[in-house]
């Protein structure tokens, strides 16, 4: 079990999509170096990482990208799609579909890059209380103090709720508006509109996001993108129970 957890752990030192030497993962792991040279050479080996030839160091490997496929069509968000690229046609924003796993909001699907979301990509795996994402997987689901305490406030920027107590009173004002906003609490400049994508008994498993550059996202604007992902959320929501 020990092995496993550590192996589960170095692979989790590639999540940014860098590539790492192997100092550099047993400095971030406190392992011992012989001790992860042989964790990467076995996670080399099942395909779950490769290793340059140029640079000896180590990056994600073609295993991970099989694993995301299946994954992607065993959740069908596959369906969502023209939903997505339609929104963002019409917008000029940036929209994904998230699920909600432990402390973060993982994006599953993404409309094609555009300009407008700048050269520095958004990340996979977004803090539950600093994303519209998340506000929107936790607004319109059962969630306990306990969990609240356990979100990593420390991600995020001084924009972010602080706590618990704050981000219990901000799901209370995001379920009565009817969605949530992120507005510079996750990257600075960017502003993000987060809807739940509810099925039929009313469970949020998904939320649909639309994030674009504040210069996009301007207040006067913000009613009309709301309406609009309103109109996406329901089709995705309807295409999803549809199948």
């Amino acid at each position: 079990m020990q092995t496993v957890t550590r192996a589960l752990s170095v692979l989790d030192s590639f999540r940014d999509g860098r590539e790492r030497g192997v100092s550099e993962v047993a400095r971030r792991q406190g392992l011992a170096v012989s001790t992860t040279h042989r964790l990467l050479t076995t996670l080399v080996q099942a395909g779950f990482l490769e290793k340059s030839a140029e640079s000896s160091r180590y990056r994600m490997g073609g295993a991970l990208a099989e694993w995301g496929q299946l994954a992607y069509r065993q959740h069908r968000i596959y369906l969502s799609e023209p939903y997505l690229e339609q929104l963002a046609g019409t917008t000029g924003a940036s929209c994904s579909v998230a699920t909600r796993h432990g402390i973060h909001a993982v994006l599953l699907g993404t409309s094609r890059w555009r300009e407008t979301d700048g050269h520095e990509l958004q990340g996979v795996r977004l803090p539950l209380h600093a994303s519209a994402l998340g506000k929107a997987l936790l607004a319109w689901s059962d969630v306990t103090d306990e969990q609240l305490r356990e979100l990593p406030y420390d991600e995020g920027t001084e924009r972010s709720v602080a706590g618990p107590g704050s981000l219990r009173a901000e799901l209370l004002a995001t379920r009565e508006r009817g969605y949530a906003y992120n507005d510079e609490e996750l990257d600075p400049g960017f502003r993000t509109i987060g809807l739940p994508l509810l099925d039929p008994a009313g469970r949020c498993r998904f939320a649909l996001g639309l994030r674009g550059p504040t210069t996009l996202m301007i207040a006067e604007r913000v009613p009309f993108f709301v309406e609009l992902a309103k109109v996406t959320a329901q089709e995705i929501a309807d295409r999803f129970a549809a199948d």
